[in-house]
C-alpha cells in the first residue's frame, strides 16, 4: 500500500475533526493554541515538531497552552514527547496534480518513496493542496504532526516553499532546481538532459528541431527551463542561432497535446521533436501515426521520462531516462538526515541523465 492515512478529516476552513459514531467532534485548533500562548501559528507548529528555533520560554508557554486547551495533533501526545511521529508527508502541489495523475513517472517515484520509507520504519501520508488556499494550508500540514515533507514537483514561484520554510519543518523538493542556498532538493540534471538530447539530434544532421515542453496553468516548470538552457547550449556549439519559435509550450493533458502536435504539422514539418514528458510523448506518437507520418523516417522523436514506459511503444522511443528508484531512495534518505539533524547532510543531489537510443531516431 503506497499511502497510509490517519482517521482525520481535513477541513480547509481551519478545523480538524475526528469521525466517531457518525458524528464529527470539533477539536481545538492550532489557531486557538497560538492565541492562548500569545504567539503565532508558525511558532506553535515549530514547538509541535520539536524545532530548535523556539526559545525555552516560548516553548513552555505553547506547551502549557496545549495542555490547558487539550489540543492534540493527529499523531497523539506521544509525538509531542518523543518529537517523532514516524510519518513523512508526501505533498503534491496544486500546480502539479494533473501531471501526477497522468504521468507514469510519478507513480513510479511514489512507489519507490513508499517502499524506502517503510524499510526505514516510516509511514507515508499523501497530501494534495487542490482547492486549498496557501494561507490556511500551513494549518492543515501542521496538524498531521509529520516529521518532514517530500514535495513532488513545483513551479519556481510555488508558495509552498515559503510555507514550509516558515513552519521550521524539514523538507525536500523533488524535480525542483533552485539557486537558493537554503533549499533542499533532489533533482534530475535537466540541463544536461536537454543538452545531450539536442546534441544527439544535431549529430544526426537534424536542423529543424522543436523542443515541446508542457506548462502548468501557463507556467513553465523549473526543470523545463533547465532543459531549454541545455538545448540552447547544444545549438550554440553548432553555431545555430536560437529562436523562440524552437520551443513550444503545450498544456500537459493528452487531448490538448494531441491537438497541439496535429496543428503543428499542419503548419510546418520539423525533422525532430524533443518531448518533455510521457503524456506529451504518447500524444505526439498518436497524432503523428494518425496523420500517416512515419517515425523515424519522416520525423525523429526523443522523450524525457520513465525509460521502461517507452520500451513498449511502437516504435520504442529514444529516451532521456530517469532512475525513479534512485530518486525515491535519495529523497527519503536526504529527508531523514535532515530530520535527524545531521550537520553534513547534503542540500542538493542531482541525478545524471542517460540517453537510451531506440527506434524513434535516425539520421536526417
Amino acid at each position: 500500500m503506497i499511502c497510509q492515512f490517519h482517521p482525520f478529516i481535513i477541513d480547509i476552513l481551519g478545523t480538524v475533526s475526528k469521525h466517531r459514531g457518525g458524528e464529527l467532534l470539533n477539536r481545538v485548533t492550532i489557531i486557538d493554541v497560538a492565541k492562548y500562548a500569545n504567539t503565532t501559528k508558525s511558532t506553535v507548529s515549530r514547538v509541535i515538531n520539536n524545532s530548535p528555533l523556539v526559545s525555552p520560554k516560548t516553548k513552555d508557554k505553547v506547551l502549557e497552552a496545549i495542555r490547558v486547551l487539550g489540543y492534540t495533533p493527529s499523531n497523539s501526545a506521544r509525538s509531542l514527547k518523543s518529537g517523532k511521529s514516524h510519518i513523512l508527508g508526501l505533498v503534491v502541489s496544486q500546480q502539479q496534480i494533473s501531471e501526477v495523475i497522468m504521468n507514469p513517472n510519478y507513480p513510479a517515484i511514489i512507489k519507490a518513496i513508499s517502499e524506502k520509507a517503510q524499510s526505514e520504519g516510516y509511514h507515508i501520508l499523501l497530501i494534495t493542496s487542490a482547492g486549498v488556499e496557501y494561507k490556511s494550508y500551513d494549518n492543515i500540514l501542521m496538524r498531521h504532526a509529520v516529521d518532514g515533507f517530500i514535495v513532488l514537483g513545483a513551479t519556481i514561484d510555488d508558495p509552498l516553499h515559503e510555507v514550509l520554510d516558515n513552519a521550521g519543518i524539514p523538507y525536500v523538493f523533488n524535480m525542483r532546481y533552485s539557486e537558493k542556498r537554503s533549499d533542499c532538493y533532489v533533482t534530475f540534471d535537466d540541463f544536461e538532459g536537454g543538452y545531450i538530447a539536442a546534441k544527439y539530434l544535431l549529430d544526426l544532421g537534424h536542423r529543424h528541431i522543436k523542443l515541446v515542453v508542457g506548462d502548468v496553468k501557463g507556467k513553465v516548470l523549473s526543470f523545463n527551463l533547465q532543459r531549454i538552457s541545455g538545448f540552447k547550449k547544444a545549438l550554440e556549439e553548432y553555431r545555430i542561432p536560437f529562436e523562440e519559435s524552437m520551443v513550444l509550450r503545450t498544456p500537459g493533458d493528452m487531448e490538448n497535446s494531441y491537438n497541439f502536435i496535429n496543428d503543428l504539422f499542419l503548419r510546418e514539418s520539423p525533422s525532430a521533436l524533443l518531448l518533455s514528458n510521457e503524456v506529451t510523448s504518447i500524444a505526439a506518437l498518436n497524432a503523428l501515426t494518425d496523420k500517416g507520418i512515419q517515425i523515424p523516417d519522416d520525423v525523429s522523436l526523443i522523450a524525457f521520462g520513465y525509460p521502461d514506459f517507452f520500451r513498449n511503444t511502437r516504435p520504442s522511443l529514444t529516451t532521456v531516462g530517469q532512475d525513479t528508484i534512485w530518486q525515491g531512495n535519495t529523497l527519503v534518505n536526504m529527508l531523514l538526515q535532515r530530520i535527524n539533524g545531521r550537520d553534513n547532510a547534503p542540500t542538493a543531489l542531482i541525478q545524471k541523465p542517460e540517453l537510451i537510443i531506440r527506434g524513434s531516431t535516425k539520421k536526417a
